[in-house]
């Protein structure tokens, strides 16, 4: 058994270090390991055995024997670490219920150093030398080897249950599971909230799946792809000489999904002059195509996802407080992968497999030889600690970005990840997709470009899910520094985001209101790409022309006596751009 005093990384091991999607601890939690980095990259997702004990209290030994781990796969078989760099007895573990956290600690004949990883500080390690207190949500690194990552989950899930076609293991994500098995069971809408990339058409899918209407069709249809005018025409369908170029009738996608379920993509991007219609038909349960004059009935299960707050749409006149009403029977929130970030490594690695199905050349990534590394151990804690505003679709992007970079064998080549932030420049000749990782621990956190940046500006930027370089122009440190310690005593961490995000949000409002909402100046002033800068002002929810319905439009010119100039100072919006966007709507001026 370990020996020793026991210290801890943080003041109190009763708040996690990250979320990565565990939870608080409470009753009946059971603590685990899970595999974010091993030698043999097939085997990285995998999660210990339940009989690990550790809830008991007692030290558990960890080396190349045992504990064993498995990765969720039908079939698949528990197998222990088998490194056989790795000693037989790495390291002990136990978990502390009364504490809420792990204990770690060294066995004196191990031959590799431990060192403990806060992912939301990733550059810095803390060697484990004696017991170590570590909190839930905290990677332990053996040497370049193994990386363990230290979680608390509610229930155990055995390999071979089903996961819906859903990648994950936190308990975010059995959480979202458990949701779509029960909302699938009932008739009315379901309405599907989450950020952009997080994965809302394929719960959408899964809950048809698992719906007693599996045998029947499931379409779907991106409102934000389209042009007004075709929408209608897709979702109801047209009469022969309808419209222009309508040379054919159509039945239109609710009639296609008659029997089935009809998936309505980015909701907040429909037409507020179509909305009235889809009521009608989610009431009456008939459609009426253009230019028809009788209704067909349907039997359709709608499902819409939007990326936006349905209330502040609702109070900005772009969605319809009834529509929503009627959509939302069921609400399902879909967790952006930094609520389980421990999900990551294993998301990168199903991606690089199924390219591998498509690229034979990378193949040897999941070939080691002689237990030798082929991707880097630094590359998966980067991935565990990535703030993901692009959520899975840009950690797509990145593993996409990895196979195009190996495709030509060894040494391994890392992807870039700033250049998945979009606005943001990509890596310079020379940089990191140029040659062969060498990331170490000292290496500068991502989007800093050799720019001197606060630690205070470096956490909030991790905290809030943007590019530290970008919060950097937007913000001053010292005031940043100011609002952080304003805090007051016992302060939570959601409160102390929330009051982040709506000072970063004032600051840029004002920085707009200095240039009158001329973004192009904005951008300017900011030193930031004008793609920089509607991203910011997507994430902190301020107005962009674009966004502005005719209905508000004619409400401010009407409030403004016609002044275009008033009415665009009462929109937050520079006169060009109300110009341009009434242009759009057929109204220039």
């Amino acid at each position: 058994m370990a020996q020793g005093t026991s210290h801890s990384v943080t003041e109190t091991c009763d708040a996690s270090l990250v979320d990565a999607g565990v939870g608080p601890p409470g009753v009946g939690a059971i603590p685990r390991l899970r595999l974010l980095y091993h030698v043999d990259l097939a085997r990285i997702g995998g999660f210990s055995h339940p009989d690990l004990a550790l809830e008991a209290g007692g030290w558990r030994t960890v080396g190349r024997k045992e504990p064993l781990f498995v990765r969720a796969a039908p079939g698949a078989r528990w197998r222990p670490l088998e490194d056989p760099t790795i000693s037989r007895e790495q390291i002990q573990v136990r978990w502390l219920a009364a504490d809420g956290c792990f204990e770690v600690a060294p066995v004196a004949t191990a031959r590799r150093a431990l060192a403990a990883i806060d992912p939301g500080a990733p550059g810095r390690r803390i060697a484990i030398e004696g017991p170590t207190r570590l909190p839930p949500g905290t990677c332990v690194a053996i040497e370049e080897r193994l990386l363990l990552g230290l979680e608390v989950v509610p229930t155990a899930h055995g390999p071979d249950e089903e996961r819906l076609g859903l990648v994950g293991e936190s308990a975010a994500m059995w959480r979202l599971r458990q949701e779509i098995r029960e909302v699938a069971e009932f008739r009315k809408p379901a309405l599907i909230l989450g950020e952009t990339g997080s994965g809302k058409e394929l719960v959408a899918a899964a809950i048809h799946r698992q719906s007693p209407r599996r045998g029947g069709p499931f379409q779907t249809l991106n409102c934000a792809a389209l042009p007004e005018h075709l929408v209608e025409s897709l979702l109801f369908g047209h009469a022969r000489g309808a419209f222009t170029g309508a040379q054919s009738a159509q039945e239109g996608i609710f009639r296609a999904a008659d029997g089935g379920a009809l998936f309505l993509d980015e909701l907040g991007e429909m037409p507020l002059s179509v909305q009235p219609k889809l009521l009608r038909t989610l009431q009456d349960g008939q459609v009426i195509g253009l230019g028809q004059s009788r209704g067909v009935a349907v039997d359709v299960r709608l499902i819409a996802a939007t990326h936006r707050d349905p209330a502040r749409e609702i109070a900005a006149g772009r969605l319809r407080a009834d529509l929503y009403h009627r959509l939302a029977a069921h609400v399902v929130e879909v967790p952006p992968l930094r609520a389980r970030r421990f999900d990551a490594p294993e998301l990168f690695v199903r991606f690089l497999e199924r390219l591998g199905g498509e690229h034979p050349a990378i193949a040897w990534l999941f070939e080691p030889e002689r237990w030798r590394p082929t991707a880097p151990l630094e590359l998966f804690v980067e991935l565990v600690a990535g703030a993901w505003p692009g959520n899975v679709r840009e950690l797509e992007n990145v593993a996409e970005r990895a196979a195009r970079l190996n495709l030509g064998g060894r040494p391994f080549v890392a992807p870039s990840m700033a250049s998945s932030r979009p606005g943001e420049e990509a890596s310079p000749t020379g940089g990191p997709e140029a040659a062969p990782a060498a990331a170490t621990p000292e290496a500068a956190p991502e989007g800093d470009a050799g720019a001197p940046i606060g630690e205070e500006v470096r956490a909030t930027a991790r905290r809030l899910g943007i590019v530290a370089r970008t919060l950097a122009k937007i913000v001053d440190a010292e005031a940043l520094a100011a609002v952080v310690a304003a805090g007051p005593a016992g302060e939570g961490e959601a409160a102390l985001t929330g009051r982040l995000e709506g000072f970063v949000g004032e600051r840029l409002h004002a920085h707009l209101e200095a240039e009158g909402f001329a973004q192009a100046r904005v951008a300017e002033r900011l030193g930031v790409s004008a793609w920089t800068l509607i991203r910011m002002m997507d994430r902190f929810d301020l107005r962009r022309p674009t966004e502005l319905s005719s209905e508000e439009i004619e409400r401010a010119l009407a409030d403004a006596g016609g002044d275009l100039e008033a009415a665009a100072r009462s929109l937050e919006i520079s006169p060009h751009g109300l110009k341009k966007r009434l242009a759009a709507l057929g109204r220039g001026r």
